[in-house]
């Protein structure tokens, strides 16, 4: 009689997210396209098809670069409800999801704002990251899909960008001094930035004004970055990551 083993189960492996977006920050990077560097295309900021909410954050700075022409995207089983399906051999772009959760001593969900008025005590904060799959509509058959109709500005203000800055009530002056460049005053606490009609378009206007808004942030009477109050120089250490920190900040504020 023969014996038959068992094989066990191959075990799934576990994804590392982080490394999986500091492996696409270095591939765009290598490609000579920073990530954080808003690419907008006619559609606008990617969106979830089904729900039409703007991915932000990381979420936005990846698939924002995706290389999708039309940048809105579904899960397989939203595709799946909607009577489609994703094509075969069709890649998927990985969304990061980072939630809280907190539980009493019974081990039962709680409210943030109940575990706040416990002061936390005994109270298990339980912090997760983790992604799922979504795919770009061009990847999906059998659904009749149906876009907005692209509107082409002539550099008029976004309301919506107006409002953010509005409601900002410690931010610098904005100059013009220099109708060709673009650039922060530490020691004036000011922006120096051109007309909007100068610039490529409506969102690439903004676009810059929140890159340097994001530098004065840095000013000693607000965060004291190094890279503001005790710059290094043009390629240099503290002078690169304070580069990095208003591009990526700048992609953050594009998708509020």
């Amino acid at each position: 009689m023969t014996t038959k083993i068992k094989t066990p189960p191959k075990k799934k492996q576990k994804v590392d997210l982080y490394q999986v977006v500091t492996d696409r920050i270095i591939k765009h990077l290598e490609a000579g396209t920073p990530p954080w560097r808003c690419t907008w295309s006619k559609y606008g900021l990617a969106k979830n098809y089904a729900t039409l909410n703007t991915y932000k954050g990381i979420n936005a700075l990846m698939l924002n670069l995706s290389g999708h022409a039309i940048p809105y995207f579904l899960t397989m089983k939203q595709a799946n409800d909607l009577g489609g399906k994703v094509k075969k051999g069709s890649r998927a772009e990985q969304v990061v999801y980072f939630n809280i959760l907190y539980k009493d001593s019974d081990g039962r969900n709680i409210t943030q704002e109940q575990a706040k008025d416990r002061n936390y005590k005994d109270v298990k904060v339980i912090k997760y990251l983790k992604y799922y799959n979504v795919f770009p509509t061009s990847a999906i058959e059998g659904i009749d899909f149906t876009f907005p109709d692209v509107q082409m500005r002539e550099n008029e203000p976004i309301e919506r960008c107006e409002a953010l800055l509005d409601s900002i009530s410690d931010k610098p002056d904005f100059v013009l001094k220099d109708a060709n460049r673009c650039f922060y005053s530490h020691t004036q606490d000011t922006i120096n930035l051109p007309p909007i009609e100068q610039f490529e378009s409506s969102e690439s206007y903004y676009n810059t004004l929140h890159h340097e808004l994001i530098h004065s942030t840095g000013h000693e009477s607000r965060l004291a970055r190094p890279g503001i109050v005790d710059a290094d120089g043009f390629g240099k250490t503290k002078y690169s990551f304070e580069e990095l920190v208003a591009e990526i900040g700048a992609s953050f504020m594009a998708g509020i």
